[in-house]
């Protein structure tokens, strides 16, 4: 498969959890988004769980949470990055997009920078407002907030220079009207990097973790946890972390987390390796890493957690050339071989071919309302004929007897009811994220293009579900945002 790399981004991964329904360096590098671990399973990074008992056998009620519900009227709402976008007249500072869920789904729209009234900072040039995303009720007032990281914003603390930042937006009512730029922590680099939210400790408040340190919630409005706890690795060992994400993986209510790792020591065929491993929660906060080595591969760059079987526990897919699922037991997630599904999996429309990374984004979240969790994949590489990565998604059902590959489905630019034509280089699927906009219980995709339009990016909204039917695309048009090279649909939350 060719590849197109021509916008710039800093070094960020993009991970995400939001919850089932049973339930960086800041150097800009060529564009290569580090797709989605969207889980959406037995955990959302929103509001808090409740402490559960360890002494039962059988999983506990999955942790409840509020969804990225904004402006506390019932219903999800959606947020999408731009970090490429040019506001006011500066390039790449970066916006955020958000659209309001209702009784119709989403609806509402509005777009929000560091020029917005109550939003801290300055849009700047090259800051990449809006690279990574996080959801979570992190002063438990009821309202969802909403962590945007700006992968290479420049700004000094304590006389340091700092290089990213991590921005609090505080939902309510109205839904953002205020904001808050997190303290920075340790020296200058890397302030805005892999950052993962979730219940942690099990006292019911939303936390928010990245590699070697917890910051524990509830917050207050000046951006400060309530404690830490220090020496929270998530890996072991000397590696860098690709992709993260929380989720309820033993059933006790307490969150674990999933950490892709990497290694960049190639071998003479230009692989590197790439390594899973699982942190899980406790009464006592994050426990010691523990690596699945079943999962060691030459390449993984999304990871996502959600009850694929029904069970109440939090199963693992990893993504990228293929699906790679790990199903949880009483003691979390265990050292047997994943079962894989590709595109040649029976069931599974296409074909698979090398590069065209099948899997490079996943969400994983009920969507046809069975109780089981479904698979949504990106398949950006995905060529038709001489069209040369544009791109396409798989929804791929889970049920009780987990995700076979029966009954998937897949759809383009060119599918029948689809806005659009599938274009070389759109990238249709490179970033991919499961949203319940009407309150029904069952999650549409909504599933993005950044380099839709020669880099200005789009994003489409498929309320049918199992169909194109009612399907829409979100450009910069609609939004009445400045287009060029914005790359609208890079990131979505955590």
């Amino acid at each position: 498969m060719e590849r197109y790399f021509s916008l710039a981004t800093p070094h960020f991964s993009v991970s995400t959890t939001p919850g089932a329904d049973v339930s960086q360096s800041s150097q800009p590098r060529p564009f290569h988004p580090r797709t989605l671990a969207i889980a959406t399973g037995i955990a959302l990074a929103a509001a808090g769980a409740l402490p559960a008992s360890a002494a039962s056998a059988a999983p506990q009620r999955p942790a409840q949470h509020l969804r990225a519900d904004f402006n506390g009227d019932g219903y999800e709402d959606l947020a999408v990055g731009a970090p490429y976008a040019t506001v006011g007249g500066r390039t790449r500072a970066g916006y955020v997009a958000v659209l309001y869920g209702s009784a119709k789904g989403l609806s509402a729209k509005k777009v929000y920078t560091q020029a917005s009234p109550g939003i801290p900072g300055t849009a700047e040039k090259d800051g990449f407002f809006g690279s990574r995303l996080v959801t979570a009720d992190l002063d438990g007032d009821g309202y969802t907030d909403l962590l945007v990281e700006a992968g290479n914003e420049r700004w000094r603390q304590d006389g340091i220079d700092r290089a990213g930042s991590r921005t609090v937006l505080w939902g309510g009512p109205k839904g953002f009207v205020s904001g808050r730029v997190l303290p920075a922590e340790g020296t200058g680099i890397g302030q805005a990097y892999m950052t993962v939210a979730g219940d942690f400790d099990g006292d019911g408040h939303q936390d928010l973790a990245r590699n070697g340190r917890v910051l524990l919630g509830p917050f207050g409005r000046d951006g400060r946890p309530a404690g830490t706890q220090e020496g929270a690795d998530f890996t072991d060992g000397d590696l860098n972390t690709v992709a993260a994400a929380a989720g309820d993986t033993d059933g006790d209510g307490i969150d674990d987390i999933v950490t892709i790792a990497r290694t960049y020591d190639w071998d003479d065929e230009g692989n590197y390796g790439n390594f899973v491993y699982t942190t899980r929660g406790s009464h006592a906060g994050l426990r010691a890493p523990v690596e699945l080595k079943s999962l060691y591969g030459p390449k993984a760059d999304a990871v996502a957690l959600g009850d694929l079987n029904g069970d109440g526990r939090a199963d693992l897919v990893v993504g990228e050339d293929s699906l790679r699922i790990v199903y949880a037991g009483k003691q979390g997630l265990g050292a047997g071989a994943p079962q894989v599904i590709t595109q040649d999996t029976p069931g599974v429309p296409g074909v698979q071919e090398a590069g065209d990374e099948f899997g490079r984004s996943v969400s994983v979240r009920d969507v046809d309302g069975d109780g089981c969790a479904d698979i949504l994949a990106g398949v950006p590489y995905e060529d038709f004929g001489r069209v040369k990565n544009a791109g396409t998604f798989a929804l791929v059902p889970g049920g009780r007897s987990g995700a076979t590959g029966a009954g998937a489905k897949v759809f383009s630019q060119d599918s029948a009811g689809v806005p659009g034509t599938a274009e070389s280089g759109d990238m249709f699927g490179a970033t991919a994220y499961l949203v319940d906009g009407n309150g029904d219980g069952r999650a549409e995709p909504v599933v993005g293009a950044p380099r839709e339009d020669s880099g200005a990016g789009a994003f489409w909204v498929f309320p049918g579900r199992t169909t194109a039917r009612g399907s829409y695309a979100v450009t910069a048009r609609t939004l009445g945002t400045t287009a060029s090279g914005a790359g609208l649909g890079t990131a979505f939350p955590n």
